[in-house]
Formats: structure tokens, C-alpha cells, sequence
């Protein structure tokens, strides 16, 4: 499962422009800043991001004969708004919806947030979690304040065991034996890993010391070690990560 890169980011840094509920000038808009290239995205200070460009690029596939739907029904009526365009669509195909919420509702490690929404075949009768036949509108969030500024809806299915993913947090562990035994030491083996802890990449920022470089070729994050000393000379210097993801 894969999407063109070029058509996500149509959907993920589309121009959905300016409005009061979207006051973004002095911070910039998310559709006026370069797009993402991968699954993850590192800041200056090693905080990583999972990219909602990589999320659907690696782990959807558009459902098309409804994608075209989508975009004829709002080609012709130019007062329907995107959010409309969902329901007006996927009602008159025979889906109805069972679930909706903006990822902004919870907590996740996203470089942007996007409104879902799930559907099922009207005569489904299995748990909409469960259902591989299930659509998910994604309206990804292009603006600057989370109360506007929703881009046009791209309808997909998602891989994996669920119709869409729950688990929106990126984990880290020890990339090299020295930082393997570090953990051994400091810290519990499972305590930055996704599914563990609510938080693994806050827990694994309190843990350590400063960051120091990123080796995105790697997937690796190495940091101070902050138990490291001039008394202490087998502990290593520095502590290297990989982060990684799983949907």
C-alpha cells in the first residue's frame, strides 16, 4: 500500500488560505512550510515528529471511485464546504458514519493534526474498529490554529489490524550496546517504547542530557549521557536512540 508523495501533499500543505479562526501571521500556516519527506521529521533540538505526509504515503491507499465522488461533488457546488462534501458523498453511496474526532483531541507525536472520520457499509454489522471494508476521511489540518483551516478530504483505507491507526506516538530504543547497557542501568527497558508509557518520547527527553545530532540516514538520536563523569570513566559519553513507529 503506498500513495504518490506528490498527491498527499496536495492534501497535506493544500492552500485553505486565511480567516479570523485561523490567525496565523505572525506564526506561519502549516500550507506555507516546506512539505515533509519521509515518515518522520527531527527538529533542532531532537524532538521527533511523525509526519501525516509519511503516515498516509507508507500505510493508506486511496479509495478512488469515492475520491472521485469527493471532487466532483465539490467541483459542482461551489457553496458545499469540505466537511459537507463527506457526508453528502459517502450517504448517497450507502455508508453512514460511525465515528469522528480531530487528532488534536489526543495525544500524539503528529507534525500535523487532521479531522477523521470513519464509515461503514449501512448494512455492516461488524465493529467499525475491525471493518477492513471501513473509509477513513482524513481533512488534513493545513492552517495555523487548530480551529481552522481543514483541507479538502482524502478518502483512504488503511494497512494493519485496525481501519485506522490508534497509536500516533513514535517510541525510541538503545541503537548501540553501550546505550543498551545504560537503559540496563538507568532506566527500564520498556520505558520510551510505544505501548508501555503514554508519553516515551517526554520520558526519554527527562532521562537524558542534551541533544546532540541526528543521523537521519540511521533513524539514530544521540544525546549526553547524563550519569556519565570523570569518576565514573566506563560510562559511555554519549547515547544513541533509533525511533521508529508502528500503526
Amino acid at each position: 500500500m503506498s500513495i504518490d508523495i506528490s498527491r498527499v501533499i496536495s492534501f497535506t500543505r493544500q492552500n485553505t488560505g486565511k480567516h479570523f479562526l485561523d490567525s496565523g501571521d505572525a506564526y506561519g500556516r502549516i500550507w506555507q512550510s516546506p512539505a515533509p519527506t519521509g515518515k518522520f521529521a527531527v527538529s533542532s533540538d531532537g524532538t521527533v515528529a511523525l509526519t501525516l505526509t509519511g503516515l498516509l504515503v507508507e500505510h493508506a491507499t486511496v479509495v478512488e471511485d469515492v475520491q472521485e465522488a469527493l471532487e466532483a461533488a465539490l467541483a459542482a457546488d461551489d457553496d458545499l464546504t469540505f466537511f459537507e462534501s463527506g457526508p453528502r458523498v459517502m450517504e448517497e453511496r450507502g455508508y453512514r458514519r460511525v465515528a469522528r474526532d480531530n487528532t488534536y483531541n489526543g495525544e500524539n507525536d503528529l507534525d500535523q493534526n487532521f479531522v477523521w472520520e470513519v464509515w461503514v457499509l449501512d448494512e455492516s454489522e461488524r465493529e467499525w474498529l475491525y471493518d477492513d471494508e471501513a473509509i477513513v476521511l482524513v481533512y488534513a489540518h493545513t492552517g495555523c490554529d487548530v480551529r481552522g483551516g481543514y483541507a479538502r478530504p482524502i478518502a483512504v483505507r488503511f494497512d494493519g489490524e485496525y481501519a485506522l491507526p490508534i497509536d500516533l506516538v513514535v517510541g525510541f530504543h538503545a541503537a548501540d550496546a553501550q546505550t543498551d547497557e545504560w537503559m540496563i542501568k538507568h532506566a527500564r527497558e520498556d520505558e520510551f517504547s510505544i505501548g508501555y508509557h503514554s508519553n516515551p518520547q517526554y520520558r526519554l527527553t527527562q532521562a537524558v542530557g542534551g541533544f546532540v545530532s541526528h543521523d537521519p540516514e540511521a533513524g539514530t538520536l544521540t544525546f549526553e549521557n547524563p550519569n556519565a563523569s570523570e569518576e565514573d570513566p566506563e560510562e559511555p559519553r554519549v547515547l544513541v536512540f533509533s525511533y521508529d513507529h508502528w500503526v
